[in-house]
């Protein structure tokens, strides 16, 4: 029979998964004692349901999607107490088939959009604004905001 402690842990894990150190401050919030958090987060991590290296891949594969840029996914990962060579190769590998600088023009383009009848500078400042607040870098974002 499992312990309460990981059935909390399985049940975190099939909303949507998450990094060792997310489920453990989850656990901990939940009022489990550490030695109970640490033998759920060892069962996960054998039976597969735990890895930081895959769910990195695929958390920076699904804010890719959105699209948001690398600053923000680091920033994100960082948070969510991923390890920072585990991000740095994750989102390495990430920058080889995705362009920022693209994803930035068509997210400015579309954002644009929305905000017709608004004074142009206000407009672009506004997707400016947009952009970063996103995480794309300041020249992205300047360069998006230069080409609409």
């Amino acid at each position: 029979m499992l312990s309460p402690c990981r059935v909390a842990a399985l049940r975190f894990l099939k909303i949507r998964p998450r990094s060792i150190r997310e489920l453990e401050v989850k656990l901990k919030d939940k009022g489990f004692a550490a030695s109970e958090i640490v033998q759920a987060v060892e069962y996960c991590r054998q039976s597969r349901l735990l890895d930081d290296r895959a769910f990195t891949v695929a958390w920076v594969q699904y804010r890719l999607a959105r699209p948001f840029g690398f600053q923000r996914i680091i920033r994100e990962l960082k948070e969510k107490g991923v390890d920072q060579s585990i991000i740095a190769q994750a989102v390495g590998r990430a920058k080889e088939e995705f362009s920022e600088q693209e994803a930035a023009c068509a997210l400015a383009r579309r954002r644009a959009g929305r905000l017709v009848g608004i004074d142009p500078v206000k407009r672009k400042k506004r997707v400016l604004d947009f952009l970063i607040r996103r995480g794309f870098p300041m020249e992205a974002a300047y360069k998006a905001i230069k080409d609409l």
